[in-house]
């Protein structure tokens, strides 16, 4: 009991030290609805994902269907078809409408649009008619509108799959700080060489005309923390562990890790659930109102990382610097008591992200939380 408490208590002084640290042209109005959408494209329901922006983009006019009645939704975007898409965006937030039309080939126009506006570049493209892969994709629509009009709203300081060498990174990173790129995954991934579909495309487009599309998003890392942990945290998170225990902490989201560890050979063999659930519940609340934090609603859980049977207590910390809601793993593993807390100020998507990525041994806690 008197380890339990004394990790909490290192856990406790560790957030009570970072707590303060956490805590805390008008031309874009050209864009108006041009269109009043009437549910007339039959192959978007009104449960899809998507229909709500391919909504938008077409009563802004900077989308249209294959046919009266038809979307298309799942069809692959072509290159020409983007170029289209930008030249729109590009002609009404400078002269407040859309005026261009087909021409022969029937993509002729835009692309000669394209070039004289910087757009696109001469020889960038060989067939207008391809399909336009992501990273393509990006390049077009962020040239569409000057870097003005797409300030930054995130920290973002790496991808996944993109890189210095990746055909346009710089585009494809303005594009994910400017908060109209989110990627597919937690970590940002981007997936630049896939194609994407016109329903995407949609969502891409709404982002980068109207501002209140725009999604403010937290990215994380994975960070291997000693032997046999890797916690997922924000891309933003820095180690410091000056405070006794180790932590991973940023100050901009608000929102990290902290770790602290006993070791004895008397552990090994035993688990910790052992303890009865209330038990742990009164330590864990017990040892954070030693410091002058308290861990209210505290509810643990039995989970496991694979053949490592743990405790999950969740919960909200007070103190004179605010709260945070807050999940606490405590398991043994070999002959080490460990404790890894989790916590986030006012960002629940955030700590539910961290808890179920949190890996043990290789493995992730079940159930889910």
């Amino acid at each position: 009991m008197k380890k339990i408490l004394s990790l909490v208590l290192t856990l406790s002084l560790a957030l009570s030290l970072c707590a303060p640290a956490m805590a805390a042209q008008d031309s874009m109005e050209n864009f108006q609805k041009v269109n009043t959408y009437s549910n007339q494209f039959r192959d978007l329901q009104s449960g899809y994902w998507a229909t709500p922006v391919v909504k938008l983009c077409y009563e802004y006019g900077f989308m249209y269907g294959d046919s009266p009645s038809s979307f298309n939704p799942q069809g692959n975007l072509t290159v020409a078809e983007a170029i289209v898409m930008a030249d729109r965006i590009h002609e009404i937030y400078t002269t407040g409408q859309s005026t261009l039309t087909n021409g022969e080939p029937w993509y002729q126009t835009y692309v000669d649009y394209a070039l004289e506006q910087g757009i696109v570049a001469p020889g960038d493209f060989t067939d207008y008619t391809a399909q336009v892969t992501r990273a393509q994709m990006a390049y077009i629509f962020c040239n569409a509108l000057p870097a003005s009009a797409l300030p930054g709203i995130n920290k973002i300081t790496s991808l996944p799959d993109v890189n210095s060498g990746t055909p346009y990174a710089r585009e494809i990173m303005t594009l994910y700080t400017a908060g109209v790129l989110t990627g597919n995954d937690v970590y940002g991934s981007f997936s630049p060489n896939n194609k994407i579909i016109r329903a995407e495309a949609a969502a891409i487009l709404a982002r980068v005309a109207l501002p209140a599309q725009r999604q403010t998003v937290t990215l994380m890392k994975s960070v291997q923390w000693g032997s046999g942990v890797v916690v997922t945290v924000p891309q933003t998170a820095e180690a410091d562990n000056s405070s006794g225990a180790e932590t991973l902490l940023s100050v901009r989201d608000r929102a990290g890790a902290i770790r602290a560890t006993d070791y004895n050979s008397a552990y090994q063999g035993i688990s910790i659930t052992a303890l009865p659930l209330s038990m742990m519940n009164d330590l864990l609340s017990q040892g954070f109102a030693s410091t002058g934090m308290n861990l209210v609603g505290a509810k643990s859980a039995k989970v496991s990382f694979g053949a490592i049977q743990a405790y999950r207590t969740t919960g909200t910390l007070s103190s004179d610097q605010g709260s945070a809601d807050c999940v606490v793993f405590t398991y043994i593993s070999g002959s080490t008591l460990q404790m890894i807390a989790l916590l986030a100020y006012d960002n629940d998507a955030v700590l539910q992200t961290m808890a179920n990525n949190l890996k043990v041994s290789g493995c992730t806690a079940t159930p889910k939380l």
